[in-house]
């Protein structure tokens, strides 16, 4: 029992194991069964939706050059949301070709194959061309106008002759770039009269047999040709009764005639090629130029080449040789003197001072004037100098006496009467006299805002000799030269403000009168005026004309 029961107990497991084995077996093939059914079921339908997408456009599309495509048209059922991707977007019919599109609509792409063909040979219309003789023309000048959907090249059937003269017919070509040629007849004329004639300058002027090729009769038009100048001019010949136009090109084709020297210089001096110049003979200008420029570091003799070259272009080569030696000797300064300086007046410290050179050459004459004080009195040094090519200096120096300015009554008294000799004419009144003299002054002393105050004859020589100053300056040239006329007259003062100003009174019998010399912005003429007449235009202009009346005598 014992062993049957170990035995039994044994073999259960054995068959329990077994069939659960078979169990399991039986479940993968099942499983395995559906997952093959689902992807074939899947595949088949990717394939048919590539199938239905692929369904959608026109694989293969023709069209004429120059027809609008738009991405709808490669949809068999037009969709608005279509558009061109990629590099379909450049399509362009006017170019045959085949072509390689993408259009999308929706979440789909699609590429198609489009075939761009020219098929339509183009059209234009031609006319005449008439050319002087001389003159070319070339195929497109015979086209008045050309359509077709492509390019078009214009071409001759064959070359005209331009060498013959007359009429003759003209085969002209159109052809597209669907190979397609179009030919179109005209006619071209070549006149016997030269379209250009180029004329030598300063030779006699030409005759119309120049002009002409052909013809019995044969008249110049223009007359007066001026041959002495180069030019282009249009010039009317008569060939059989029938006129035509030619261009008289007047050109200068000779170069320059010229005879050139040998030069000697300095080490590091320039030299102008103008310098080698003997002679030159030419019809126009003449310019010169090294066609490499010398050494100048180089002492010796070297060989200099040269161009000379007129205004037309023609040149001329020449060569001469340069002798370049070392320079030791220093500039000369001559004329510099001792200079003895007024205050108020001018001073020029380079008058009659000069510098030159053994070179030849113009040097630049340095001032040094930092030392000086004009404002001030003493004595001041001041040197020239001066520095050729070759590094040589010289120098000079001199004193500058700086004084002070003294005026003399008389000196100014003396500018007053030659000033009265010229303005007073005989028989003249006094009140025309101080019209003359407020005229003068008013057109030849010039306004500045400033001048000393407290010396009026400082001031009056300032308003003859110097010509400008400010009211002061006005006021005490006008009362000079009332003076020295005998009218009597009074200097007047604002009363003090902001600012002060100075005028004149005058009394030549009919009680004082105002007169200022001093122009004003406005531009008033205050000439002989009354006291009504200022005050009036004082009040008006900001108190300009105020004045402490218990000073001055009552002005009418």
């Amino acid at each position: 029992m014992r062993d049957e029961e170990i035995l039994g107990a044994g073999r259960r497991p054995l068959n329990g194991g077994r069939y659960c084995k078979r169990q399991g077996g039986r479940r993968g093939k099942r499983k395995g069964s559906f997952l093959l059914t689902f992807i074939l079921l899947l595949s088949g339908l990717l394939v048919a939706g590539c199938f239905y997408v692929d369904s959608l456009t026109y694989k293969v599309s023709y069209v004429e050059a120059g027809v609008e495509i738009s991405p709808q048209d490669f949809f068999k059922n037009p969709t608005p949301d279509a558009v061109f991707v990629g590099a379909s977007r450049e399509l362009d019919t006017h170019v045959p070709g085949e072509y390689q599109v993408n259009v999308k609509s929706g979440l789909f792409s699609h590429e198609c194959t489009l075939y761009v063909s020219d098929t339509i040979a183009p059209q234009g219309s031609v006319s005449p061309v008439e050319l002087g003789y001389g003159q070319i023309c070339r195929p497109d000048d015979f086209v008045l106008d050309i359509q077709d959907a492509t390019t078009v090249s214009v071409t001759f059937a064959e070359a005209p002759d331009f060498g013959k003269w007359g009429e003759q017919g003209v085969v002209i070509l159109l052809s597209d770039m669907g190979g397609n040629i179009t030919r179109l007849e005209t006619t071209l004329f070549i006149n016997p009269v030269l379209a250009e004639l180029e004329w030598e300058v300063g030779a006699a002027p030409p005759v119309a047999e120049d002009f002409t090729l052909a013809g019995q009769e044969k008249k110049l038009l223009t007359t007066g040709i001026d041959t002495s100048q180069p030019s282009r001019q249009t010039v009317s010949i008569e060939v059989d009764g029938i006129a035509y136009n030619s261009i008289l090109n007047i050109m200068d084709t000779v170069p320059p005639k010229v005879e050139v020297r040998d030069v000697n210089g300095f080490v590091n001096t320039p030299v102008s090629a103008e310098a080698f110049i003997l002679s030159v003979q030419d019809i126009s200008p003449v310019t010169a130029a090294f066609a490499i420029e010398p050494d100048l570091t180089l002492a010796g003799s070297q060989e200099v080449s040269l161009v000379f070259t007129d205004g037309s272009g023609n040149a001329t080569k020449a060569s001469a040789l340069l002798t370049l030696t070392e320079d030791k000797e220093p500039p000369v300064i001559t004329g510099a003197r001792d200079i003895t300086y007024v205050m108020g007046t001018s001073i020029a410290y380079k008058k009659n001072v000069t510098v030159t050179d053994n070179s030849g050459e113009e040097l630049a004459l340095n001032v040094d004037n930092s030392q000086v004080n004009l404002e001030e009195t003493g004595v001041y040094p001041v040197t020239y100098s001066a520095v050729d090519h070759a590094g040589n200096t010289a120098s000079v120096t001199i004193n500058v006496t700086v004084m002070a300015m003294t005026y003399d009554v008389n000196e100014v008294y003396g500018y007053a009467d030659a000033v009265l000799a010229s303005i007073f004419t005989e028989g003249m009144s006094q009140y025309d006299k101080i019209l003359a003299i407020y005229n003068y002054v008013k057109t030849n002393v010039g306004y500045i805002s400033h001048s000393d105050k407290g010396d009026w004859v400082k001031a009056a020589y300032e308003g003859f000799v110097q010509k400008q100053g400010d009211c002061y300056v006005y006021a005490c040239t006008t009362k000079v030269l009332l003076d020295r006329a005998g009218i009597t007259n009074m200097d007047i003062e604002k009363i003090p403000s902001r600012t002060t100003h100075y005028w004149n009174l005058v009394d030549i019998g009919e009680g004082w009168h105002h007169l200022d010399t001093t122009p004003r912005k406005d531009h008033p003429v205050i000439f002989y005026w009354t006291e009504a007449q200022m005050m009036e235009y004082s009040a008006k202009h900001g108190n300009s004309h105020n004045y402490d009346h218990e000073l001055y005598p009552e002005v009418p």
